[in-house]
């Protein structure tokens, strides 16, 4: 059998195919999906049943734990993953800035958690939880910035770095405490598995994290977790090349819409703390148009983008957030770019926009 390789100098590439080696003895190349749910008692590996540890997971978690540079523990969903990370750290307050997701502002709530602005005077036993990208438009926080403020304050930091994913930032490198995806979008990256995961640089947090995953029930099925695990091998060519995807179109909306946001653009307002912190701008940005009418409209008359709420898989999608976010401004639409050909991507959104009289002449 090779050698598993172990070197911490690998690039996000090579780990997510190579990082699970040897994490359980088969020899198949590709990994194969375990679908038991109780495995016979006293057996080698000190399996037991399916809700407490399970050898799919156990691949998985191996992968992203190497790509974050942590111990992972993955989870059914991005939401039962925060609900367990709000649950187990039991915070005096969640230090969170104004939008972002929605879902997690929901949590926060939902369990009774006080919440405070990102400018707010830290305390012992706080949790600064940043989103950065910042779900739609893109603003970044500087994650080694609050990393020092948090813990010179006794208080702790946790990052959404779903926007990103392991293959454009590494926030514990960084200086956080734990990190947190949904899996769902980019790391699974292609509409078919739902998930979550917590990366965390304390290995007793993650054992917390694993045990309040068992009893809470948020574990996520043996196929989840393998088409998460298929879809992560291909995550830094794809998400590099949605970047360049959204780059390439955010340039061109530029000046003929009302508003267009992405970190790639010097008139974004994380344009420079996004070139510090990331590997690339991301994939996903927002643009604004003149009317709510026009940003309604504007789905059916796109050919190549599917109007559809989520964002990081290789088809590329659009939607008008005010939908699904009341906070969102009326005529907003984010976009999530996909893996297709970029001309083509190009003139169906151009095509679309001047459908609907949003496309201003430059």
């Amino acid at each position: 059998m090779s050698r598993r390789p172990s070197s911490p100098d690998l690039r996000p590439a090579t780990l997510a195919i190579h990082a699970d080696h040897g994490v359980e003895p088969a020899p198949d190349v590709a990994p194969p999906i375990h679908l038991a749910t109780t495995y016979e008692a006293g057996n080698a590996e000190g399996l037991i049943y399916g809700r407490y540890g399970h050898a799919t997971h156990a691949r998985l978690e191996a992968v992203l734990g190497a790509l974050e540079g942590g111990v992972a523990v993955v989870f059914a969903t991005g939401q039962a993953a925060t609900t367990a990370a709000l649950s187990v750290l039991k915070p005096r307050r969640v230090v969170m800035g104004v939008g972002g997701y929605f879902g997690t502002h929901a949590a926060i709530a939902r369990l009774g958690l006080a919440e405070a602005p990102l400018d707010a005077t830290l305390a012992a036993g706080d949790l600064v939880w940043l989103e950065t990208p910042k779900n739609p438009t893109g603003e970044c926080a500087d994650i080694a910035a609050f990393a020092q403020r948090a813990h010179a304050a006794g208080a702790q930091l946790l990052v959404d770095s779903t926007l990103a994913s392991p293959a454009l930032q590494r926030p514990l490198a960084l200086g956080a405490d734990v990190v947190m995806h949904s899996t769902t979008k980019l790391v699974a990256g292609h509409s078919d598995a739902l998930g979550g995961a917590l990366v965390s640089r304390d290995g007793a947090l993650a054992q917390a994290l694993r045990a309040d995953r068992s009893v809470a029930g948020g574990v996520p099925g043996a196929l989840e977790a393998w088409l998460t695990l298929r879809g992560v091998r291909t995550l830094a060519l794809r998400v590099l090349h949605q970047s360049a995807t959204a780059t390439r179109l955010a340039a061109h909306l530029d000046g003929h819409v009302a508003r267009v946001w992405h970190p790639s653009l010097p008139s974004h307002p994380s344009y420079d703390l996004a070139r510090r912190q990331m590997r690339a701008p991301g994939s996903i940005f927002a643009i604004e148009l003149d009317t709510e009418a026009q940003a309604v409209a504007l789905p059916s008359e796109l050919a190549l983008f599917t109007d559809a709420t989520s964002l990081g898989s290789v088809e590329s999608l659009i939607e008008w957030r005010r939908r699904h976010d009341a906070q969102s401004p009326p005529t907003l639409l984010r976009v999530s770019a996909g893996v297709e050909d970029a001309d083509d991507l190009q003139a169906d959104l151009e095509a679309g926009l001047r459908a609907v009289g949003a496309w201003r002449e430059g």
